[in-house]
């Protein structure tokens, strides 16, 4: 074919226009402008080049734009802070158990009224001006205008930081006198030091009788507690201690309950949660050993993820699941299962502890009353269960503080520990959606952790002991082993700053299946996968 003929045909070629896809376009540039999304620049131009490709109006035609609707979604999720995909569909099965009205509010999470906003606008702006305007030269010249400055942005960045007079910190957070060349190495070095520890429980236990009580709370973290300032409610001052910095190591409920049934022992990789433990890694069996009875109380009935199985086999602990015959329903669920009373829970705990010849007990307690998505009984038509946070949470510390009370007033020693799951990410950020835990950002793994001592000769709190030193499940269990081998019940005030002297320490690292973060060099990276480590963005 001679390069005339060639040119006849390329001449003849109706390229088809952009059209309503300019929309698309002019709204992801909007997006971008407002730093809702970044803009991938060449699968973008990749995009328009499909969709001017001239199929006729046939068939061809049609499933062009059935191919390009499925097309635009990936490439504004790809364009989106969102996780990956990947990350997103390994959750599933899970995600097939929410309710309507849960997913319906998940979506008004993404789909802010900001985007409609600006999706009107865009809307309208192109329908008023497109016979005047080229939208899709504009929208090219728009796209190149976006790479020039993303290039000029980057080669600034390069230029500072080649700077020689620039210091940059390098040293890591893990661990201030190594020498670590990365976030990969970090990690390793990590694992590598907490599979040597484990705690050494008294080989009896001597002095007066006390129980250990354990909350575990689910979705309560400092970040969401700031957020709807409570970070001074009343019931954290009647703790004797609290930890301001204590890492829950997961975002997710069964791991987080793993890693505290099993905190005798260092902080394990994700899948080290899984399969057979070492019996003295299982706080609850220790305890077991020196007398103490062991019991387990929820508020739910543990069926949703399976977490009741999993506390009994990965977490080591087989006690019979209290019965919740009697006691008032008070929320719903997000899959639509009852959510019991804290308070009659715990109280029933009390009863059944009262009618119990075992001198010591140890009570583990799992709430879920502050979940993502749960609704308050009464208030089915109310979705938003990001603006009942605050009740819910006023609600469950409320009962705490009863609970606190009765315990008092049964005349005998108790050591208490609250202990979170996780945060419940009210705040989101860029990548995470309110409410989305796929990655365990130090926001959401860092929780508020107390300790209260209750008992006859133990004088009330004035003010607690905060702890500021970072820490994770393994200085509870050395904790609660000291205070058996001190036992300090006999006194009428407790050397709390001799309980908490020399505290294992722990860097900020945390793991979902598919997700890893470590605070390094100051500065929260992740990997996703097995893919790179990069840097979260703030």
């Amino acid at each position: 074919m001679s390069q005339e003929n060639a040119s006849s045909m390329l001449s003849k070629i109706k390229w088809e226009p952009l059209g309503l896809w300019n929309v698309y376009f002019l709204f992801k540039l909007g997006l971008f402008y407002f730093s809702y999304i970044e803009i991938h620049v060449l699968e973008n131009l990749a995009f328009m080049a499909f969709l001017a490709l001239p199929l006729g109006r046939g068939l061809g035609h049609k499933a062009k734009h059935i191919m390009a609707f499925v097309f635009a979604l990936l490439l504004l999720h790809h364009d989106s802070y969102l996780p990956p995909l990947s990350l997103l569909m390994g959750s599933n099965d899970l995600l097939m158990s929410f309710s309507p009205t849960y997913l319906l509010e998940l979506v008004l999470r993404v789909v802010s009224l900001e985007a409609m906003a600006l999706m009107l606008v865009t809307l309208v702006t192109y329908l008023y001006f497109n016979q005047w305007v080229r939208f899709t030269g504009v929208n090219i010249l728009a796209l190149f205008a976006v790479s020039i400055i993303g290039t000029s942005i980057q080669q600034d960045t390069q230029a500072i930081a080649a700077q020689p007079n620039r210091i940059v910190k390098q040293e890591p957070v893990l661990q201030a006198n190594s020498t670590l060349t990365g976030p990969a190495s970090a990690l390793a070095n990590f694992y590598s030091e907490q599979q040597n520890l484990v705690t050494e429980f008294p080989e009896q236990f001597i002095g007066p009788d006390f129980d250990v009580v354990i909350l575990n709370i689910c979705s309560l973290g400092w970040d969401d507690l700031n957020h709807i300032g409570m970070e001074n409610h009343p019931l954290l001052n009647q703790f004797d201690v609290v930890f301001e910095n204590f890492n829950s190591a997961t975002s997710y409920s069964g791991p987080a309950a793993t890693r505290l049934l099993n905190s005798s022992c260092g902080q394990r990789p994700h899948e080290g949660l899984y399969g057979n433990k070492p019996e003295q890694c299982n706080l609850f069996a220790q305890l077991e050993q020196l007398g103490f009875q062991t019991d387990l109380a929820m508020n739910h009935n543990g069926f949703f993820d399976s977490f009741l199985q999993l506390i009994s086999i990965e977490g080591g602990l087989s006690a019979p699941l209290q019965s919740l015959d009697g006691i008032n329903v008070i929320q719903r669920s997000f899959d639509g299962s009852p959510i019991y009373s804290d308070k009659q829970v715990l109280n029933k705990w009390l009863d059944n502890r009262a009618r119990s010849p075992q001198a010591r007990h140890a009570l583990y307690f799992n709430s879920i009353s502050l979940h993502d998505g749960n609704i308050i009984a009464g208030q089915a038509n109310r979705f938003n269960t990001i603006d009942n946070y605050k009740v819910r949470a006023q609600a469950l510390m409320n009962d705490i503080n009863a609970f606190f009370e009765a315990l008092s007033d049964t005349n005998k020693n108790y050591l208490v520990i609250m202990v979170p799951e996780h945060g419940a990410a009210l705040k989101g950020d860029k990548i995470q959606f309110s409410g989305l835990r796929e990655i365990p950002t130090p926001s959401i793994v860092n929780v508020p952790v107390g300790i209260k001592f209750i008992g006859p000769n133990k004088r009330a709190t004035t003010k607690p002991v905060k702890n500021s030193e970072p820490l994770s499940y393994f200085a509870i269990s050395e904790f609660i082993a000291r205070t058996i081998e001190e036992n300090p019940f006999n006194n009428s005030t407790i050397n709390i700053r001799s309980l908490l002297s020399n505290l294992p320490t722990s860097a900020m690292v945390a793991e979902n299946e598919n997700s890893k973060m470590i605070l390094y060099s100051e500065q929260p990276y992740i990997q996703l996968g097995n893919g790179i480590w990069t840097k979260y963005p703030n």
